[in-house]
């Protein structure tokens, strides 16, 4: 046993030391030094991606054996060999935190965020590289130095875009797969590695012996994005892609450390990491708290592994909630966004269930332009039952829309990840079965059925004005657009190769209006059905959406609500004292995205009524 307690109250830490070795075969060896954040010496961080849970590797610790990861055991090795970092004190949470000891870990989980920004550096070890990796790292000082002369013309003279472009080197050439193979390390979507570069002063990116610094890798990530070079190079690695977007919510995440607001930013940097990977799903919650700033008591206390991760998750989504202009918490919840966490109410979030085809996006994140369906006065929630904590939340709204015609969920639900999977195909089938859906409907609330339905499919996100991108072109007209598009889709459908032309539909640089169409309804089709109310509204609904399932408006809130009536609950036009209802999640309506409901209760003398989430 190489570990003797310490108080995490006090600020006491263990920080390693690194013996020097001949060899790089040679097993690590390491002094554990026990200490205070207030006396420490000056140390380094070290950051990796822990990878298997096996422990099949041996170092030795104060003289005694300890098992560790492979990864840790190379980024250790990596460590002593770096002339940054050889003999420097290190902190690494696997083995500076007794990993069998909950209660060590709930105490030293607070302290990280000092532990982090009190390091002198953070050295990210990113795995051992390819073959080939020296060509992925020329090139990344290559576009880094670009980058820094595009930036400083005064420096540097002036220089063009296409001088700069005939400086690299064939987008099939081999550097640009291996430079994004860099970026394909499992290291940029685990949720742990985001406090330890967010808060760092300095960071060190280390692949196999090359040690480079962060900034020189963000610069050449910067000039990629600039380009366009991202999507058009390759080929790409698996994972390089969505990795890409990672490292964008990294530095979107760095700028929201500084917020001032722990409830703000712990909704934000959530929002941020959904597919960001976790081992423990309560670490979802706890590892990311380093990043928002100063903890508050609520939150300090919350850190503790004898708590389940429903009860982790229900805490956080209450103290989210408390904040005077609640950030919206109830978007990300849902029956339809649940993993099976059953010890949960339905209006919490729940953080670990990542799967696409359950739309993690919000719908009020689809546009820059937020909508206000409830009004533009602050949501107001209020928390009560008999458990602690409590399980029922309760809100005022209207609710008098019910669903009684629905399509088929996009894909049937089936994964992604599925061989069989084909997203043309899935994407077809949808708006098959929504066409099928307005057959024999009743009567619309619209002067125009079809801009009506057109403007459904793409969230009302024309792309213009301050909705408007640099990728995509505003569409001026959504009917006629939407009619161009199905045009496409059915010429792409009947070729020889029906899933590489769909793809082509939206992968060929800056998109048409109908490419942008395209874009945007495919992204606003998963997860949800399209939907039919008894009040004649064309809506997208969650796809765990229940013919019968009753469309409620929360006052304050950006969208509206499906929601699943409890037994015995009913609505009625002209409005109800209180319903009790699961939510199921968030909803687009379109005619009532605007607060068009408060006019409209005014005329028709409808009353708002409480409801219950249960």
């Amino acid at each position: 046993m190489i570990y003797s307690p310490i108080n995490g109250l006090r600020g006491e830490i263990r920080l390693l030391r690194v013996k020097e070795a001949l060899f790089r075969a040679d097993i690590v060896e390491c002094e554990l030094i026990t200490t205070t954040l207030d006396q420490c010496e000056d140390f380094k961080a070290l950051s990796y991606c822990w990878g298997s849970d096996k422990l099949n590797e041996v170092m030795l610790c104060n003289g005694t054996r300890h098992y560790i990861s492979a990864s840790l055991n190379a980024a250790l090795k990596a460590s002593r060999e770096s002339a940054q970092t050889r003999g420097c004190l290190l902190w690494s949470d696997a083995v500076s935190i007794d990993q069998s000891n909950e209660s060590e870990k709930s105490e030293q989980i607070p302290l990280m965020r000092r532990i982090y920004t009190e390091a002198s550096a953070c050295f990210v070890y990113l795995g051992e590289g390819e073959r080939l990796v020296t060509q992925g790292l020329d090139l990344m000082l290559r576009l880094g130095t670009l980058q820094d002369y595009l930036e400083t013309p005064e420096k540097h003279g002036l220089i063009s875009t296409d001088e700069v472009l005939s400086l690299l080197p064939p987008r099939e050439h081999t550097s640009w797969t291996e430079y994004l193979r860099i970026l394909a390390s499992p290291w940029f979507c685990r949720t742990w590695t985001l406090q330890e570069i967010a808060l760092s002063k300095e960071a060190l990116l280390g692949v196999g012996r090359y040690v480079f610094d962060w900034e020189c890798f963000e610069k050449s990530f910067e000039f990629l994005v600039k380009h366009d070079l991202i999507f058009r190079v390759g080929p790409r690695p698996e994972c390089a892609l969505g990795n890409a977007l990672n490292f964008m919510k990294i530095q979107q995440i760095r700028k929201i450390s500084q917020s001032p607001d722990p409830s703000y930013a712990l909704i934000s940097v959530l929002r941020a990491t959904r597919h960001f990977k976790v081992t423990d799903p309560r670490d979802k919650i706890f590892g990311v708290l380093g990043v928002i700033g100063d903890l508050p008591d609520e939150l300090k206390y919350m850190v503790d592994y004898k708590l389940s991760t429903g009860e982790v998750y229900h805490r956080a989504a209450l103290y989210m909630l408390k904040n005077p202009s609640p950030p919206h918490v109830l978007a990300h919840a849902g029956l339809q966004r649940q993993s099976g966490l059953s010890d949960m109410p339905s209006w919490v979030p729940d953080w670990y269930s990542d799967d696409r085809d359950r739309n993690e996006l919000p719908l009020l994140l689809f546009r820059p332009e937020i909508f206000v369906a409830g009004g533009r006065q602050y949501a107001s929630w209020t928390e009560a039952g008999t458990t602690l904590p409590p399980r029922e939340l309760f809100t005022l709204g209207f609710c008098h829309h019910r669903v009684t015609k629905a399509s088929n969920p996009y894909g049937n639900l089936k994964s992604t990840s599925d061989s069989t999977y084909s997203s043309s195909g899935a994407c077809y089938a949808w708006l098959d079965s929504a066409r099928a859906c307005l057959k024999g409907r009743g009567s619309l609330v619209y002067d125009d059925m079809e801009e009506a339905v057109a403007r459904t499919l793409l969230v009302d996100d024309l792309y213009s004005g301050g909705n408007a991108t640099r990728s995509t072109t505003a569409i001026r007209n959504p009917k006629k657009t939407f009619r161009a598009a199905i045009t496409r889709m059915v010429d792409a459908r009947r070729s020889e190769d029906p899933e590489g032309a769909f793809d082509r539909l939206l992968t060929t640089g800056k998109n048409d209006p109908v490419q942008t169409f395209i874009m945007q309804m495919t992204a606003a089709m998963r997860g949800r059905r399209f939907a039919i109310t008894d009040t004649g509204y064309t809506c997208l609904v969650p796809a765990y959406t229940e013919i019968g399932d009753a469309v409620a408006i929360f006052f304050g809130h950006p969208t509206p609500f499906t929601i699943r009536l409890e037994p015995g609950s009913e609505i009625s036009d002209v409005g109800q004292e209180r319903v009790r209802a699961k939510l199921v999640g968030d909803t687009y309506m379109h005619g009532v995205m605007e607060a068009e409901s408060f006019p409209e209760a005014v005329e028709t003398g409808r009353k708002p009524c409480e409801i219950v989430l249960i």
